[in-house]
């Protein structure tokens, strides 16, 4: 009797070994090596909570998405949204060639401006001319690849949201702070050879991101040593641009309409931000015809959200209801507008002239507010230069900038 129990006790243990052998363990499946295609988005959700700005699996990046000139990454790591929950965010890392230098290699951490809402305009899927907005990040690309020779590593995060599970919190700055920042934080993790002190760049929606990032990311990442920021043509103003629209429509003036719904295609972006963050009913402020077209935001990036069976053939004058009331919207815009921000660390803004998109007055009067009350703010302004223009004829001035912050 005793040796069967023995025999069945051995026999048991056999099969308790072969039955966790079989299930697969998720540490072991991250320090494995990450999924292939699109399944690489999508961790698991008990590989999700963690630390913020740890990685969560990564892999060498080849092609398109990556910076000429530079190993690259595609990295998923940890980071937290607006209602306290760990969310998956990837992103980026691009590395100079050769040894590090002696303190490790200063990073930029990169905020990308606008490419849409939905999961396929985030940059790091950008395989090639197919994808939506292949033509903005490859120029972004060329950038970086500039700053990479020049001696930086550059990481840049895809946002919470785009690319991975979960609403993505456009221009909604505490949100983009935490993933620029974690992103930074993620950069160490994958190259040891990254050191510890950075400075946040961003364009357009990036340059309101970078803006928040001077502002908070000290605090959310003391790890690290935040020396500046670098905002070009940066988002501001936004919710009196939409307040404008919606008094225009309020008092019957379609060519005002017009006029402030300009940027239109922005529109369902800055809806779906925000809902991430408050209860957003845009049936209280669109019009039946605009209201039919907010779908399209989940699934096409601005350029198609441009196109004339989209946003950009609904006339200016008929995005708005005539007794629009867009003050859930407008607040939320106006809480993230970066112009009342106290700075605890220098920040450079550079701004395109000709710039339809991000206008100088609106640029101007930021900055103006910044330095009223005392912040370190350096203004360039650069004549004949459009939104994505200011990218290209900024570098010849960024480049010494941050040079200084690093003391290099």
């Amino acid at each position: 009797m005793a040796t069967r129990a023995r025999v069945r006790g051995l026999v048991a243990g056999i099969a308790a070994v072969l039955a966790l052998a079989a299930v697969p363990d998720p540490a072991a499946q991250a320090a494995g090596g990450a999924p292939d295609g699109l399944e690489f988005y999508s961790a698991p959700a008990d590989l999700i909570s963690g630390a913020h700005g740890s990685v969560i699996w990564s892999r060498p990046l080849t092609g398109d998405p990556a910076v000429p000139g530079a190993r690259n990454y595609l990295v998923l790591y940890r980071s937290v949204d607006a209602q306290g929950r760990a969310v998956a965010v990837s992103g980026t890392v691009a590395v100079p060639e050769g040894d590090a230098p002696q303190g490790g290699w200063p990073l930029i951490s990169w905020a990308h401006g606008t490419t849409g809402v939905a999961d396929g305009c985030a940059p790091s899927r950008d395989t090639g001319p197919d994808y939506p907005a292949h033509d903005y990040t490859a120029q972004v690309r060329a950038v970086q690849a500039r700053w990479v020779a020049a001696g930086y590593a550059v990481a840049q995060t895809d946002y919470q949201g785009l690319g991975t599970a979960g609403g993505h919190g456009y221009l909604i700055g505490e949100m983009e702070q935490r993933a620029v920042a974690d992103m930074a934080l993620a950069a160490r993790e994958i190259e040891p050879g990254i050191g510890t002190r950075w400075v946040a760049m961003g364009h357009s929606q990036g340059g309101q991101a970078a803006i928040f990032t001077a502002a908070r990311a000290q605090g959310w990442a003391p790890q690290l040593r935040l020396l500046g920021a670098v905002a070009l043509a940066p988002a501001s103003h936004v919710g009196l641009t939409i307040r404008a629209g919606t008094l225009a429509a309020n008092a019957g003036s379609s060519e005002l309409a017009s006029a402030a719904g300009s940027g239109i295609a922005f529109v369902p972006l800055l809806v779906r931000g925000a809902q991430t963050v408050a209860d957003i009913d845009p049936a209280r402020f669109l019009t039946p015809a605009a209201l039919a077209l907010l779908p399209q935001a989940d699934e096409r990036c601005i350029g198609g959200l441009r196109e004339r069976d989209s946003w950009g053939g609904l006339p200016g004058g008929e995005v708005f209801r005539s007794d629009a009331d867009a003050s859930a919207l407008i607040g939320v815009l106006d809480d993230n507008d970066p112009s009342p921000l106290r700075l605890p660390v220098p920040l450079l803004v550079a701004q395109g002239r000709a710039d339809t998109v991000v206008t100088p007055p609106a640029t101007d009067a930021m900055v103006a507010q910044q330095k009223l009350t005392g912040q370190p703010v350096a203004y360039r302004n650069y004549p004949g230069a459009d939104h994505r223009g200011v990218l290209d004829v900024s570098f010849d001035d960024a480049l010494p900038w941050v040079d200084a912050r690093f003391g290099r």
